[in-house]
């Protein structure tokens, strides 16, 4: 868990805190299959007392192993993923419900929830190796970032020949 006690920060507004986590994927408790399974996650952050919320800043750096949607090679990339939250004090007091605020009790914030969103959010949804990535032939399956096949890519679905002689 990633617990930040704030009772220096609370005193005054203004009031500013660094903070520094090093955890795994595991002790945040991302379950299942994730690119960050065997990597170490660094978390570096500033919270700053703003008098009514706690805002709560930072970046995530981890190394995510990922396999390419376009040519199926694994590949690892270094990520930075930023991350922000306010924080107000539970009190007994209505919340608004306009507010986009999480809620912390006592002296401690823990900020593990908003660590694992973070996360979970920045995965991107087509994974690929690089933006010009060729991906696998259609026709024989070979890699075309490092093999050229001699597979034709104009071979016409014989249902549609008949529409081919009206091009002509």
């Amino acid at each position: 868990m990633m617990i930040i006690n704030v009772l220096q920060a609370k005193k005054t507004i203004g009031n500013r805190q660094t903070f520094e986590f090093i955890t795994s994927a595991e002790k945040i408790a991302i379950e299942g299959e994730t690119p960050w399974m065997d990597s170490i996650i660094k978390v570096e952050g500033e919270l700053i007392n703003n008098g009514r919320v706690i805002a709560v800043k930072g970046i995530i750096s981890a190394t995510a192993k990922h396999q390419c949607s376009c040519c199926l090679e694994d590949f690892t990339i270094d990520m930075e993923i930023p991350f922000s939250d306010n924080f107000q004090e539970n009190s007994d007091e209505p919340a608004d419900s306009e507010d986009d605020l999480a809620y912390y009790t006592g002296d401690e914030i823990d900020i593990t929830d908003l660590i694992r969103e973070s996360m979970i959010l920045a995965e991107p949804l087509k994974i690929v190796c690089s933006n010009n990535c060729r991906g696998l032939c259609p026709h024989c399956g070979i890699n075309l970032n490092t093999t050229q096949c001699n597979c034709q890519d104009k071979l016409i679905d014989p249902r549609l020949a008949v529409l081919q002689q009206l091009l002509k």
